[in-house]
């Protein structure tokens, strides 16, 4: 059976895919999109690529898209005019993210038929809203846990760098000296969001969380989360199947 290739291009890594139907076979994260890279990537499958579709927040990814039509049959790139299984309502749909856009398909295939919040919790953090007919209504951009940490560092005279910890502290939420206090701002202020947005949404919305800071975050709401690493390319697939029958 052929299989499906989707590209998540990140502002400092690509996250590559290899599908069959909703199965995922195999997966790569790649700092650079060489042709050798991908030739590799696409061997591992061990069967033909029938499709590709890429996704990116950095760059048009003019090259990659062009080496991969070399490679593969059908290659999509996804863009506001890409045809979706869920309806945008926002004022400008070509200026809302990809990744966005992916990772709300993405959760609604988890969950179809509810209320959802899908968090994006990596180098910025986004919070979107999609109804249980499929509509993305609309969400918010704010500074992801680092970035937070840098601002406070930059813009003020005497807050020191401070390193986020790889894991996040469970047992407190006031801080005990500046370096904690200044973490755990970060942090409480990101729970404290999910929190607000979630008690502003209809009663039975569940809350979809992905990227590198989900999984300890998920941990400090207290409401069920369901952490899904991988949202934003399940979300590329699904898209590349519903393509296939238009």
């Amino acid at each position: 059976m052929a299989l499906h290739l989707s590209i998540d291009q990140g502002n400092s890594a690509a996250k590559m895919a290899l599908w069959r139907d909703d199965e995922l076979v195999a997966m790569s994260i790649e700092r650079s999109l060489t042709p050798d890279v991908l030739a590799g990537f696409i061997a591992r499958g061990n069967a033909p690529v029938d499709a590709a579709i890429y996704c990116s927040v950095a760059s048009k990814g003019t090259e990659v898209v062009a080496c991969l039509e070399n490679m593969v049959r059908r290659v999509m790139r996804l863009q506001a005019s890409t045809p979706l299984p869920i309806e945008i309502e926002y004022g400008k749909p070509g200026s809302l993210g990809a990744d966005r856009i992916a990772a709300a398909v993405g959760a609604r295939a988890l969950m179809p038929d509810r209320s959802l919040l899908v968090v994006d919790a990596g180098t910025a953090v986004t919070y979107d809203a999609v109804t249980p007919d499929g509509k993305f209504i609309g969400g918010n951009i704010a500074p992801g846990m680092n970035m937070r940490l840098e601002a406070l560092h930059r813009f003020t005279a005497r807050l020191p760098r401070v390193e986020m910890p790889r894991t996040l502290p469970a047992d407190r939420f006031l801080g005990h000296d500046t370096a904690s206090a200044m973490i755990l701002g970060a942090v409480y202020g990101i729970v404290g969001a999910i929190s607000y947005y979630h008690s502003h949404l209809p009663q039975d919305t569940r809350v979809v969380m992905t990227g590198g800071w989900a999984e300890e975050l998920s941990r400090l709401c207290d409401f069920d989360v369901l952490v899904e690493p991988n949202l934003v390319s399940k979300g590329l697939n699904r898209i590349l199947m519903y393509n296939e029958n238009i």
